[in-house]
């Protein structure tokens, strides 16, 4: 009787750990909310909006590489002309999805479709695509481009 309680303590106690471990690895990967946390271009774009919308334009700007450019529908901007845009934006929220990483030797393209919200309440769906660069200082995005999203 003594072994038989021993076994099932044994059996319970392995069963408490296989599901402790299990639920540990299932849940979702957790987000960074802070740029020397983060790890990969998805964090670091989703890390450049929360900036944008937080008015953190020193921060937005450490970001940009001095070479920035940026390329939409109506032309060509540098990093100062994208800046004085993301001002104007007046963004209250966004929403991230569709989100592609893709290596490019030592860059990363980050592609995905963006909505977003001014304050004025307008509403835009756009289609992005990022490339961030590894520097000494960490990654910046170095260009831009996006266009207006079309349905399917």
């Amino acid at each position: 009787m003594f072994k038989c309680r021993k076994a099932r303590a044994g059996a319970l106690l392995a069963s408490i750990l296989a599901v402790s471990l299990a639920a540990c690895t299932v849940g979702a990967q957790k987000q960074s909310t802070a740029w020397s946390d983060a790890t990969g271009a998805e964090q670091f774009e989703r890390l450049l909006w929360q900036e944008i919308k937080a008015k953190n334009w020193t921060e937005v700007e450490r970001r940009l590489s001095p070479t920035f450019v940026e390329a939409t529908s109506a032309g060509v901007r540098d990093r100062a002309q994208t800046l004085e845009r993301l001002k104007a934006l007046g963004l209250a929220d966004y929403s991230l999805g569709e989100l592609e990483v893709r290596p490019s030797g030592g860059d990363m393209i980050v592609a995905y479709t963006i909505i977003l919200r001014a304050a004025s309440g307008g509403e835009t769906t756009l289609r992005m695509m990022t490339v961030w660069q590894q520097v000494k200082g960490g990654w910046i995005a170095v260009a831009h481009s996006e266009t207006a999203a079309t349905s399917p």
